[in-house]
């Protein structure tokens, strides 16, 4: 794993498991009801957001820190759309609490951050210099 893939991998973690303990400190009212938090929102307390920030945001990056440490096909892909989950979380977050927090600059940081470290096309697993054909299959270069 090169130091890219680290990085990527150690920021889905950090979002990941950050993600999954505001969730439950928002359920569970470790981290207490604002009144101002939910003011302009639907909901009458934060614990249905604490649910959204645990299942999908939380959800979604350690599930991206798993596929691409197990290297499924498609990790790419996990790994940028929970890129993009957690910018939008905090910029419909900013919108709705219509307030501002330096930690909110650190998470749409970390989640432009993973869109950014994550390549867009599948990294090679072993080197290959020119295509070759299959045993057996003949061969139509000329």
């Amino acid at each position: 794993m090169n130091a890219v893939s680290r990085v990527l991998l150690g920021l889905l973690i950090f979002n990941g498991v950050t993600a999954v303990g505001g969730g439950l400190a928002l359920m569970t009212g470790v981290i207490p009801d604002e009144p101002s938090w939910v003011e302009h929102t639907d909901f009458r307390t934060v614990y249905f957001a604490g649910v959204i920030l645990l299942a999908l945001v939380g959800g979604s990056a350690l599930f991206a820190a798993t596929v691409m440490l197990k290297r499924s096909v498609g990790w790419q892909a996990a790994s940028i759309l929970s890129g993009w989950i957690m910018v939008v979380w905090i910029v419909a977050e900013i919108a709705s609490i219509r307030g501002f927090h330096v930690l909110q600059v650190v998470y749409l940081v970390t989640g432009v951050a993973v869109i950014w470290c994550t390549p867009t096309t599948p990294v090679p697993t072993t080197p290959t210099s020119s295509p070759t054909t299959q045993r057996g299959a003949p061969d139509r270069t000329g």
